[in-house]
């Protein structure tokens, strides 16, 4: 039987799948990125992004995403205002759903995230 409390350590594994950004992504840069998922069931995920400085574009988030950065500066531009917000370590926030967004990781960013359809 699965835990019902999943603790999220803020880097507790040796980078198993670290690999370039998807191609059609990267914009500027060779971003370089990592994920773990602690936990991935009935269309919600949990887990520890990683990625190394670059800009990349995603058309349409394509679930809603909770965020905290646990480390490092990346910026987010609203593809639609052109408006970026900058987040750093303690900071959290919130993409809904089919957002068109910029990344803009400025320092190598680490940070916990939560989706769900």
């Amino acid at each position: 039987m699965t835990s019902s409390i999943i603790r999220m350590v803020e880097w507790d594994i040796e980078r198993p799948n670290y690999g370039p950004a998807p191609a059609d992504s990267a914009i500027e840069g060779e971003p370089v990125e990592s994920t773990h998922e602690y936990y991935s069931q009935d269309g919600c995920t949990s887990g520890v992004w990683v990625c190394s400085p670059g800009r990349m574009l995603e058309e349409q988030h394509a679930e809603n995403e909770f965020c905290t950065i646990l480390a490092g500066k990346v910026g987010l531009i609203d593809n639609t205002d052109g408006r970026e917000e900058i987040f750093v370590a303690g900071d959290s926030f919130f993409l809904p759903k089919g957002s068109s967004l910029t990344w803009v990781v400025y320092e190598t960013v680490r940070k916990f995230y939560m989706t769900a359809e």
